[in-house]
């Protein structure tokens, strides 16, 4: 299967998406001050790497002959390794330095549920494992399970969109507890909101972009036209009260059509982040962590130290996450022979 260049230009808006949103937010929070940034809903990027997901299971579809087990191993074996290697690692610094992470909180419960990607709830109230960032990859498991449990029917595709728009039909319907007794254990309330998330349906929308994909690169005033409205809408939309799937999966899904319309080129930044995509992702809150225990108490309490906090960030927390893809997730991924050609598409 080619390679689509576009793909990967928004695996690296994607991350740097979701990197930017956590270092503002850090810098804002110790060096108590509101960064011009802020007003972007950075952290939106995660939307895009699930419309991403759904337009590559479709386009990676001659892979599917192999059969539904091998499916979702093959899935399996690409998130896992990396994943659990940083899950391993926040669940030995809380254990071990509990007063240098944020998340002080850890139940036997949570660190089980964290390995099975299976929907816990933190002491916080969020749904999501013991490495927060991987409340994403819980999504995504459950995607690639609904469609494998999906392929021997006729229209696999089909019936996953069905299933996550009826899902998502009943959560609305019935409200954030859904139609459970008051003594319902708590865990099964978790799994209710969980499986009933509309934001799901950005696999969807990725699904359908990729069944609609047809016009080559070199569209450029389409592409153009569909990422500054998308880029506007995601902008314009955050705040209100339209659920997020709409608000931040329609114009997410606008601007993965923008990209692989007009296959941008690549230069070497955007494409190594945009491989190192999901190091990064997992990776950069250790990063940021460590920057606040080691350079924070270097900078004044000026407007300017914290431009600079965020810069350094950024750099640094791509850097290192490049690191992890070459020296680990690569390596590691081609010994299990779940790698693509360097010419595929790969990740997400």
């Amino acid at each position: 299967m080619e390679r689509l260049e576009g793909l990967q230009f928004a695996r690296a808006l994607a991350v740097l998406m979701v990197l930017t949103g956590h270092v503002i937010a850090e810098a804002e929070h110790y060096f108590a001050i509101d960064l011009p940034g802020d007003a972007i809903p950075w952290t939106r990027g995660v939307d895009l790497f699930f419309v991403i997901s759904g337009f590559i299971v479709i386009r990676s579809a001659d892979k599917w002959r192999a059969g539904a087990g091998a499916f979702l191993a093959r899935r399996f074996l690409r998130i896992a390794p990396l994943y659990y290697l940083f899950t391993t690692l926040m669940v030995l610094a809380l254990l071990t330095a509990p007063g240098a992470i944020k998340e002080t909180d850890l139940s036997p419960g949570q660190i089980l549920g964290s390995y099975l990607f299976f929907p816990t709830e933190r002491y916080d109230g969020r749904i999501a494992p013991v490495l927060s960032p991987g409340w994403t990859l819980n999504y995504e498991m459950a995607f690639y399970a609904a469609l494998s449990a999906c392929m021997t029917l006729k229209r696999p595709v089909l019936a996953v969109s069905g299933l996550f728009a009826f899902l998502a039909l009943l959560g609305a319907l019935s409200g954030s507890e859904g139609p459970l007794p008051s003594v319902t254990p708590d865990q099964v309330k978790t799994i209710w909101v969980f499986a009933t998330n509309p934001i799901c349906l950005e696999f969807v929308f990725g699904m359908a972009l990729a069944r609609l994909w047809h016009v080559r690169r070199g569209n450029a005033p389409l592409a153009l036209a569909l990422g500054l409205v998308g880029l506007i809408l995601l902008i314009a939309l955050d705040g209100t009260p339209l659920p997020r799937f709409i608000a931040a999966g329609l114009p997410a899904a606008m601007i993965v059509a923008a990209v692989t319309l007009a296959a941008p080129r690549m230069h070497w930044p955007l494409q190594w982040i945009g491989d190192a995509s999901f190091a990064i992702y997992l990776s950069h809150r250790f990063t940021l962590r460590a920057l606040t225990l080691v350079l924070l108490p270097l900078l004044p309490a000026a407007p300017w130290s914290a431009s600079l906090f965020c810069a350094v960030a950024i750099i640094l927390a791509a850097g290192i996450g490049w690191i992890v893809f070459t020296l680990l997730e690569r390596p590691v991924a081609q010994a299990l022979n779940t790698a693509p050609p360097r010419a595929a598409v790969v990740r997400h």
